[in-house]
């Protein structure tokens, strides 16, 4: 009886496998890139304040609260509300530094003004990272998902072309992308849709 489960299951396997083959070998899967112009919806600031930051023998500040005064006053000569900062204690706690300190995050909505507050440079505090967020229209997604699905067919074409083949049906989609809605690092480079298409090979 035992053997007759076994070899069932061993049956079963080669079953699964056998189909799984046959639904992948006449597929081709392509990704496509479509590049569009980056428009920034909000820029976030990562500050690091703390006593660590400002080395030894420094005693410009004894206390944090020194810091933060001779901080908040620099950012106030460069016409920067400090209220508008959003203080993370925890954060700075999970760093493990020695010294008394904290992490500070603010929001800005234009270049200039991220400017202004990474210029007002005071020895303890520390620009951790900029991040932002992109502004992106449903209208200007759904086009761009059409031309990334266009190129992902010529390309799909142009390769099946090679094997004697012909491009059938979408088989299936995904968006590589990260979500535009999310925080991310920021950086000059150009801005893609990514995304994978797989198509039936007839």
């Amino acid at each position: 009886m035992r053997k007759l489960i076994i070899a069932v299951l061993l049956l079963i396997v080669a079953n699964t496998f056998a189909q799984d083959q046959a639904s992948t070998k006449n597929t081709i899967s392509v990704s496509s890139n479509v590049k569009f112009k980056k428009e920034v919806k909000a820029f976030r600031i990562k500050l690091i304040m703390g006593l660590d930051q400002m080395g030894y023998g420094n005693n410009e500040c004894n206390t944090l609260d020194e810091l933060k005064k001779k901080y908040f006053d620099k950012l106030k000569e460069k016409g920067i509300d400090p209220n508008k900062l959003e203080e993370k204690k925890i954060e700075y706690l999970s760093m493990y530094y020695q010294r008394e300190g904290t992490v500070y995050y603010y929001e800005a909505s234009t270049e200039e003004e991220v400017s202004k507050v990474l210029s007002a440079r005071v020895n303890g505090i520390t620009n951790n990272g900029l991040e932002y967020k992109m502004q992106l229209d449903d209208a200007t997604y759904d086009s761009l998902i059409e031309r990334a699905i266009i190129q992902a067919k010529d390309k799909a074409k142009r390769i099946a072309t090679k094997a004697n083949k012909k491009v059938g049906e979408i088989a299936m989609i995904s968006d590589n992308s990260y979500g535009f809605e999310d925080w991310v690092y920021y950086s000059p480079k150009d801005e893609y849709l990514r995304i994978n298409v797989v198509f039936e090979l007839l």
